[in-house]
């Protein structure tokens, strides 16, 4: 995760939370439960599969789980910080609303199966609840367990009233799918994962994974992980596509010293030093 340089990150019970942010800031997201995001202040991009969604001020997206998805918080037009409000629907709790709610009979939508990410047209039901929840980080008490499990409810019933064609995605228990392990790893390399998280995101364990990756890259995952970091952070460089101080992150590195150190092992010079040929 790239962090900007003035960040408030909030949470409760790894369910709702809050990121504020002044400047620009990239995350790398294993989306591993459906999650609702809300966007107060500024503007976030979303890269999921090959879609590109942006969801500006005032908006909502519905964003389903097993899948990667790139974020890009940035501020607004006119300078103001990120705000954004993120609200993960857990599974067990939505298991327990599936034996006392009504769930809409509809027919699946084969279109809306396929998206990763749904935006939601504005309306005063999901800005009164987020500005609601937005409240309860203002408080000098912390907000009880239980009404946070209820604001799930809430939240749930207001997804299925707007878009009753959600429910089939939202009450979706099946087991995350199989991935084809050289496309996913090809297109994910950059992603600021461990190789346990690449093993759970393909749908492996991790001794499954790493025997099958060995198999078929005849190497380890983290030399392979590595080298093809290393790699495109040199083609960044010698093709000059970016700023050389944002190579490393780009590059899906989390430290800047680290990432000088095995560049120029790898390649002899430093990137500062290939940067300036």
């Amino acid at each position: 995760m790239a962090k900007a340089d003035k960040e408030v990150h909030q949470n409760y019970l790894n369910i709702f939370y809050r990121c504020i942010t002044e400047n620009h800031m990239i995350c790398h997201d294993m989306v591993e439960e459906h999650k609702i995001v809300y966007i107060m202040s500024g503007k976030l991009t979303l890269r999921v599969g090959n879609r590109k969604v942006e969801v500006q001020s005032g908006h909502t997206v519905f964003v389903r789980k097993n899948h990667l998805a790139k974020e890009y918080k940035q501020q607004g037009d006119n300078g103001e910080p990120f705000k954004g409000l993120f609200f993960h629907l857990n599974a067990s709790v939505l298991r327990k609303i599936a034996t006392g709610i009504e769930i809409p009979s509809v027919k699946k939508n084969e279109d809306l199966k396929k998206e990763l990410a749904v935006t939601l047209v504005p309306h005063p039901f999901l800005k009164a609840l987020f500005l609601s929840l937005d409240e309860y980080f203002t408080c000098d008490l912390p907000m009880p367990e239980q009404l946070i499990k209820s604001k799930v409810y809430e939240t749930v019933v207001i997804l299925l009233r707007l878009i009753p064609q959600l429910a089939p995605i939202i009450f979706d228990f099946s087991e995350q799918w199989r991935v084809e392990l050289q496309d996913f790893m090809e297109k994910n390399f950059l992603s600021n994962m461990s190789v346990e998280q690449f093993a759970h995101f393909s749908g492996r364990s991790l001794s499954s994974f790493k025997r099958e990756f060995r198999d078929l890259f005849h190497t380890s995952p983290h030399r392979w992980l590595l080298n093809k970091r290393l790699e495109y952070a040199y083609s960044l460089i010698s093709g000059r596509k970016c700023e050389i101080a944002e190579v490393y992150l780009k590059s899906g590195f989390k430290n800047q010293t680290h990432f000088i150190t095995v560049f120029r092992k790898k390649f002899g010079i430093t990137p500062v030093a290939l940067a300036n040929q």
